[in-house]
């Protein structure tokens, strides 16, 4: 698994490199280069071993009840840079819970807040194409960490069957309660469209699926499904700035084109300037005084 996972994020970054060697081919400005924030809100499902989705091509459709059912609120945002036209590397983070049931089984379970940051790619498509236009269309994909802690229990008798990581009981309810965090590595997947009211301003929606590598993230383990992830849709509001480049105080220390600055022509001038009479009328040293001097001696 851990082979298959450095192949696959060798081969995510792959695409990038040679899109970056290809600049030549577009038109590139200081203002493409720019960075850009946003904030986003929407809602997620969960698709692994407790849950009634059969369906293993789509985890979550709009056209499968299970589309509809344990739906929670998510929250996040990012921050990144705009590397190109059409690439924009960014940080990504999001906060959510997780919940699922499965009545044939007569299983439940439920996550805390969970925590997912990852490094994200996007491609505008549109722009790529060198359409000038403020929509676009674009596919997403990173990779990063999904930190969660999870308990289910049987929906029939309420007795709680396993916490993950692990559990400590509460005198107070009289139930166990999950503590810590486990981390696991996450990738998400996403299509995204966006229109831009102004050169600065975008909205945008996105739709995809975030697989992370466990099978503990219903904490309960099977062999029904090796494939456990969330599905997010999502709708938010970004804004492209840059920041203000620093200047010195001293003019004498901004960088500049030593080639330019100097081009040999100024030290040949000093040179025939000193030991010449150009510009002065005057030739810089008198014979008659050094032969006086030379006499003297």
């Amino acid at each position: 698994m851990k082979k298959r996972i450095i192949i696959f994020s060798c081969l995510l970054f792959a695409p990038i490199y040679f899109l970056r060697s290809q600049t030549d081919n577009y038109y590139f400005y200081h203002d493409y280069e720019a960075w850009e924030g946003g904030i986003y809100m929407g809602v997620n499902s969960f698709y692994g071993d407790v849950n009634d989705n059969t369906n293993k091509i789509f985890p979550a459709t709009p056209f499968q009840k299970s589309f509809y059912q344990d739906r929670h609120f998510v929250v996040g945002g990012y921050f990144g840079k705009r590397m190109t036209p059409f690439w924009t590397l960014s940080l990504d983070f999001n906060f959510g819970r997780v919940s699922g049931k499965m009545k044939y089984d007569n299983l439940a379970f439920r996550t805390s807040w969970n925590t997912q940051v990852t490094l994200s790619n996007t491609l505008d498509i549109l722009s790529m194409c060198n359409l000038n236009t403020a929509w676009a269309v674009y596919p997403k994909i990173g990779f990063g960490v999904y930190a969660f802690r999870s308990q289910v229990w049987n929906t029939s008798t309420g007795g709680m069957i396993n916490t993950f990581p692990h559990g400590e009981f509460d005198p107070g309810t009289n139930t166990t309660i999950a503590r810590g965090y486990r981390c696991a590595f996450a990738m998400p997947i996403a299509l995204g469209g966006s229109f831009r009211p102004l050169p600065e301003l975008r909205v945008f929606l996105e739709t995809g699926i975030t697989w992370v590598c466990t099978d503990m993230l219903d904490a309960y383990q099977s062999t029904q499904r090796g494939f456990e992830g969330i599905w997010n849709t999502v709708v938010g509001v970004s804004y492209q700035f840059n920041f203000t480049p620093y200047r010195g105080a001293n003019p004498r220390s901004a960088t500049s084109n030593d080639a330019l600055e100097d081009d040999g022509i100024s030290k040949k001038y000093k040179k025939m300037r000193w030991k010449s009479n150009l510009g002065t009328g005057k030739p810089r040293y008198s014979t008659s005084s050094s032969i006086k001097k030379h006499k003297r001696r």
